[in-house]
């Protein structure tokens, strides 16, 4: 049994992100039950290695400081307020089905702003870029990805993160300790059934709150948001977002689900003891098959003009005539600096830039038989769109 015990040691989170930051306001306690579960959970459920038991320890202070930092930002900047953020693009879809490709490349657009991952990290108004590698909160964004990547190595070939790139929502999210990536990281079962229930409205206010702040330097710029997480709170994301357009990606869900096991797995198996392959692939087989089947759901009461369905293979052998589409399709300008800036991106970052990745089901104990009949229903309605053998 672990000596550190997480749910005695809220307090202490608290303090030493205050004491790090030299700021004590954490705004509204509405983040308080879901971060007591989860070390409730972390107690309870997970084995952690040391290096686990650190790992989740600097991700709940690194939350704590943002939440400190954004409410500092909205002190010493109160026009962050007026700060509109009308129909903002939003990509969704199941993890491994192009998102992450598909967000930086349309986050090169200049008339773009998206989620840069140092700014989601401690928020603030963002600073024009020559400026990024000199500030002190940039330089430790670059630290931590490297020690990331160095802890794990085989998720760079897997998955891109850098500190000046657009990254996913769930690293705003963390300010509510209420995401699904806590799952990657480790078995917290108690937490992941509770926060299957749990009213994700105070979340997405916060991602607003955020999206204020860092893009009141920029408010002419259309935002572009990404991440799966997305497809678990759909209700909360239009009743925040109403006028959102929304990109949903879409891929056959054999060659997805055994790629995200390999993603989460990276992480998972540097951050636990005694981990079972087939005890986690069930258990992220049920996260997505949750997932999609919510946003399923929600999709119904919405307007279909809203969405816009990529298949994983147009995406994959024509990126750029597929964000064409979507702009076409939601009426946005596509510019010819948009296109340029793009072509550049894409000529500084090719595919497999970092390695190859490899993946099977079987390694986490899962078969295409069982993978099918779980997502039967969403193929049944997207197959049309993308969800077939890649």
């Amino acid at each position: 049994m672990p000596s550190f015990r997480f749910s005695d040691s809220i307090d202490a989170f608290h303090a030493r992100a205050s004491e790090a930051r030299s700021l004590d306001d954490f705004g509204e306690d509405d983040y308080r039950e879901a971060l007591a579960v989860l070390c409730r959970s972390l107690d309870d459920d997970a084995n952690l290695s040391p290096l686990g038991e650190i790992g989740l320890q600097t991700m709940i202070v690194d939350a704590l400081e943002a939440r400190l930092l954004c409410e500092e930002g909205w002190r010493r900047y109160p026009e962050a307020a007026e700060t509109q953020i009308e129909r903002p693009l939003v990509i969704i879809g199941l993890p491994r089905t192009g998102t992450t490709a598909l967000h930086h490349l349309m986050a090169q657009d200049p008339d773009v702003q998206a989620m840069d991952h140092w700014l989601m990290r401690t928020p603030k108004p963002r600073p024009p870029r020559a400026e990024w590698e000199a500030d002190l909160d940039y330089q430790a964004a670059a630290a931590r990805v490297d020690l990331m990547f160095a802890r794990s190595p085989d998720m760079r070939a897997i998955h891109e993160i850098e500190a000046f790139l657009p990254d996913e929502c769930w690293n705003v999210f963390s300010q509510n300790f209420l995401h699904s990536s806590y799952e990657a990281n480790a078995d917290v079962r108690g937490y992941a059934e509770w926060w299957a229930h749990a009213d994700l409205r105070p979340v997405y206010a916060r991602h607003a709150r955020n999206a204020q702040l860092i893009g009141s330097t920029t408010p002419e710029k259309r935002w572009i948001f990404k991440d799966a997480t997305h497809l678990f709170g759909p209700e909360a994301l239009f009743e925040t977002y109403p006028d959102a357009m929304i990109v949903q990606t879409h891929r056959d869900p054999v060659p997805m689900i055994a790629s995200v096991c390999s993603l989460c797995w990276s992480s998972r198996n540097a951050m636990n003891e005694g981990t079972d392959r087939a005890t986690f692939g069930e258990s992220t087989l049920a996260l997505w098959e949750r997932s999609i089947n919510s946003m399923m759901e929600a999709r119904k009461n919405r307007d279909p003009a809203q969405f816009y369905d990529l298949p994983f293979e147009r995406f994959v052998t024509d990126p750029i005539g597929a964000i064409r589409d979507i702009y076409a399709y939601f009426g946005l300008p596509y510019t010819d600096e948009a296109e340029a800036a793009i072509h550049r991106f894409r000529k500084a970052n090719p595919k497999g830039k970092h390695g190859a990745h490899h993946y099977t089901l079987a390694e986490y104990g899962l078969d295409e038989t069982e993978v099918r009949e779980r997502f039967q229903r969403y193929t049944d309605a997207y197959g049309d769109v993308g969800a077939r053998p890649a």
